[in-house]
């Protein structure tokens, strides 16, 4: 006899906690954030239901309120600035885009990040696996391309030939985005291989290895890694590759591994990142909602890094 899965449960209704997500669609007013998602696996090298990780995030984010509390001293407790994200900012969910997958889908959807940056100071764009980089970078940069930088938190380069969620890096160097002005943080042994490694010297690209984080301050490595990718003048965009992270807290990434970033060390260069203006675009990549954890770590996580980015967002502001 086979038995139906149980819906979840539904979460709890409190007037004085409110909910974040459920953002309103774009009406033509400018806003602070946007929210897109582009949902890529098709060639992926590794099985993957990606496709499914935007609606899962969204649901994710109503488990949480956008309420930020600034960081205190000890003779100031209780007199910390504090903001609600949902009243500070005017954020606007596009939904997602369709095809992205194949070479005009990705052409439409790179053209549509560039008519929506336009209108916002951030875009975060959901994947989807490491593809929607491409159409992501490419619509933020829009005709600065010459002059744009890339900042990607990434156990591996992504330097691969051929078309899948393993060659955005190149692929954009392909394209026109020079590589002095990419930066790779969370590079990891054991992921990569002499020869990608190779490939990454020789274009010039800027790598930050995984253990370079266990060594020097997050703060640090961020404000190199803006330095180098903006040194031109030209936006921004930052890859966030969850699986950067330890497997422990994402493994609904296919290619996470132990020993990888704490869940605390995204979120905190998520925010750092978004707190500058250079930063025009962020993606959330490589997450695969139906292979998470019972209790969906890694899509709550990738929830999270929405909000940390509006936080930096905010701060960037002055709101």
């Amino acid at each position: 006899m086979s038995h139906a899965t149980p819906a979840p449960p539904a979460l709890s209704h409190d007037p004085s906690w409110p909910r974040t997500g459920g953002w309103s669609a774009p009406d033509g007013t400018p806003a602070d954030l946007v929210l897109v998602g582009i949902p890529t696996s098709q060639t992926s090298l590794s099985p993957t239901n990606a496709y499914e990780t935007p609606a899962a995030v969204r649901d994710a984010l109503r488990r949480y309120s956008s309420h930020v509390v600034a960081e205190s001293a000890p003779d100031a407790r209780g007199d910390e600035a504090e903001l609600v994200l949902d009243e500070a900012l005017r954020i606007i969910d596009a939904g997602d885009l369709a095809d992205p997958d194949t070479e005009e889908g990705e052409r439409l959807a790179a053209e549509r990040v560039r008519q929506l940056s336009e209108t916002a100071q951030l875009l975060v764009a959901l994947g989807g696996d490491n593809a929607l980089t491409v159409p992501a970078a490419l619509g933020v940069a829009g005709a600065d391309l010459a002059t744009a930088g890339l900042i990607t938190l990434d156990a591996h380069h992504d330097l691969r030939d051929g078309r899948s969620n393993g060659s955005p890096v190149r692929r954009l160097v392909e394209l026109g985005l020079d590589p002095s002005r990419i930066v790779q943080i969370g590079i990891a042994d054991f992921a990569n291989s002499r020869a990608y490694r190779q490939r990454a010297k020789e274009l010039g690209i800027t790598v930050i290895h995984r253990s370079e984080l266990r060594t020097r301050s997050l703060a640090e490595i961020v404000g190199e890694a803006l330095a180098v990718a903006g040194a031109a003048g030209g936006p921004i965009h930052v890859d966030l590759d969850v699986d950067v992270c330890d497997r422990s807290v994402a493994p609904g990434c296919p290619a996470s591994i132990p020993g990888g970033i704490t869940a605390d060390e995204l979120r905190l260069a998520t925010r750092l990142l978004a707190a500058d203006p250079r930063v025009r675009g962020i993606d959330i990549a490589e997450v695969d909602a139906t292979a998470d954890a019972p209790d969906g770590r890694t899509v709550r996580l990738a929830a999270l890094l929405v909000l940390e980015a509006a936080a930096g967002l905010a701060e960037r502001l002055g709101r």
